[in-house]
């Protein structure tokens, strides 16, 4: 497992996030957290976060936080949620063997999430 410690910094992005209850972001998100910092700072704390196992990145530039209890390399958000962090404002809707999983109606779990946008 891999040691958490939180900057000054990161402490400020996590404690932005968390305090609107906003689990996953964008780097542009992040730097509305930070405003002082240059965008490519921000860019590169979110990496270095990433890499300390405060974040766990969804794609390009989206981001989940990781609650601090959780161990980086074990923890998995609940992906039927942060389906609306990756489809960025598109309307969307969660289809098929996700759906079903979602309302408890299969027995066997999808290993993949199916979204219509």
């Amino acid at each position: 497992m891999r040691h958490k410690y939180i900057s000054t910094q990161s402490n400020e992005i996590i404690s932005y996030f968390n305090s609107k209850d906003i689990p996953c972001f964008d780097s542009k998100a992040g730097l509305q957290a930070l405003p002082e910092s240059k965008e490519s700072s921000v860019r590169e704390l979110l990496s270095d976060m990433t890499k300390r196992g405060l974040l766990m990145r969804q794609k390009e530039s989206v981001y989940f936080i990781i609650p601090y209890e959780e161990n980086a390399e074990t923890f998995m958000p609940d992906w039927h949620l942060i389906a609306q962090y990756l489809v960025k404002g598109a309307k969307y809707y969660i289809d098929y063997y996700s759906a079903l999983q979602i309302h408890n109606l299969i027995t066997q779990p999808s290993l993949k999430e199916q979204i219509v946008v």
